[in-house]
């Protein structure tokens, strides 16, 4: 050892001390397991995961908002749907919604002046625009060119049962089912199964209304549909019978069988003169003019309580004793002049349109008329009533027949289609009191 080194005292050195050494500083636990590298490791992948997410946010966009559904849906893009989440009272734009494969869909302003609908999306192109048609739509039919169930030009269309709205011109019609009670409970007529049983049933029930002077309350324990229909003329090419049901809006309660309308009002005609009413119904048509019997012809009789159908050669002869006698309440001239006029199945059934009895009636004098039409065993329904004024002169069909005018209350021409030919130009009838007749 140098003399001149200072001599180690104590604990303060110890065999290993090394003078020119540096003393070793305090250790702390974190070092001792590796913190340091461990620190910087952490720092490093951190840059490199925060580096990473602005690279992501700068190369992927934003989404955008989705647009309203109201692309065309289903085959040929004959529908149009509308988001659930869409206010059912929202105004549409004044614009077109233009959809590939599909024709624009003008759409009507927002606060419209008039009750306008879009045309049928069901069966046909988009194409065809806006259609302005009556709120309430009555019964349905295939006319040419004329949406089904109205007749009428232009916006001139009237439903063929008779509008829902009351009308100072038009009959109250009331619809009757004769399967059920007012209480929705099934008649007999309701229970009958058989051909047989349900024609005769029904035809008997009507029978006994006619005859006894058409009182309401000879049908008021039948079911009858709480909405009035009011019509201005009868002139209803065929069609399916559940159709005067969904006219007068209980189709879920009533099927298209069995069924009866009455029309009411008191009326006047346009000039003084002597009238017959020539028409036929499928299955009945009848009328009682200013209290009588004036009018009953088609497959089936009310006041004879008889089948026309099939008893056409007797009808039209009138020789055979037999049928004399059971056809002698039936009202309507012996024999019955018949028209080959009408729809074709009319002509073929029941050889056409039928002549009634001849009536008086005054240009100054209001007549009561009640009008009654029925469907008994279901099927296709039709009725034409005509008016003819003896004496007059009509042009003639190619069958030699008179083309008479539409029993009718308004200047509104009938329905296009299958019927028979129609004088556009006669004249029409005043109603002076609507609805029920005064007693």
């Amino acid at each position: 050892m140098n003399s001149t080194e200072p001599t180690p005292t104590g604990d303060v050195y110890h065999h290993d001390f090394n003078p020119h050494k540096p003393s070793p500083s305090k250790t702390s636990f974190w070092r001792k397991l590796g913190g340091g590298s461990l620190s910087i490791s952490l720092i490093i992948h951190g840059v490199i995961l925060a580096a990473g997410l602005i690279l992501i946010i700068q190369v992927i966009p934003q989404p955008k908002a989705s647009p309203p559904d109201i692309a065309p849906s289903g085959r040929g893009g004959n529908t149009v749907s509308i988001p659930k989440n869409s206010p059912s009272k929202r105004a549409f734009p004044t614009a077109k919604i233009a959809s590939t494969g599909v024709a624009d869909i003008p759409l009507p302003p927002s606060e419209p002046s008039t009750v306008d609908s879009l045309p049928n999306l069901t069966n046909g192109s988009l194409g065809s625009g806006l259609e302005k048609t009556p709120a309430p739509s009555g019964g349905l039919h295939p006319s040419n060119g004329l949406k089904p169930g109205l007749s009428g030009e232009g916006t001139a269309k009237i439903p063929v049962f008779g509008r829902m709205e009351p009308s100072a011109n038009a009959l109250t019609g009331t619809f009757y089912d004769l399967k059920q009670d007012r209480n929705g409970k099934s008649t007999n007529v309701g229970e009958a199964t058989t051909f047989h049983d349900i024609v005769n049933q029904s035809r008997e029930i009507l029978h006994d209304f006619v005859k006894r002077g058409w009182n309401e309350r000879d049908l008021a324990k039948f079911y009858q549909a709480p909405q009035k229909l009011y019509q201005t003329k009868i002139f209803m090419p065929s069609m399916g019978a559940n159709e005067a049901p969904k006219a007068f809006g209980c189709e879920k309660e009533v099927q298209g069988s069995r069924w009866v309308v009455v029309y009411r009002g008191t009326v006047r005609p346009p000039k003084t003169g002597k009238y017959r009413f020539v028409g036929a119904g499928d299955d009945v048509l009848a009328i009682r003019f200013a209290g009588k019997m004036v009018f009953d012809y088609g497959y089936e009789s009310a006041t004879a309580n008889l089948k026309l159908h099939g008893n056409l050669s007797r009808l039209k002869d009138d020789n055979d004793r037999d049928w004399k006698r059971l056809r002698r309440e039936l009202t309507m001239p012996s024999p019955v002049e018949i028209r080959p006029q009408g729809s074709l199945r009319l002509v073929k059934d029941i050889g056409g349109l039928a002549v009634g009895l001849e009536f008086e009636a005054n240009a100054s004098t209001d007549y009561p008329i009640e009008i009654l039409i029925s469907e008994i065993p279901g099927g296709l329904f039709a009725a034409y009533l005509m008016i003819e004024e003896v004496g007059a002169t009509y042009q003639k069909d190619g069958s030699g027949s008179p083309i008479l005018p539409v029993f009718r209350l308004d200047s509104n021409p009938p329905p296009s289609g299958e019927g028979s030919p129609v004088d556009p130009d006669g004249s029409v009838w005043k109603l002076s009191a609507p609805g029920k007749p005064p007693l």
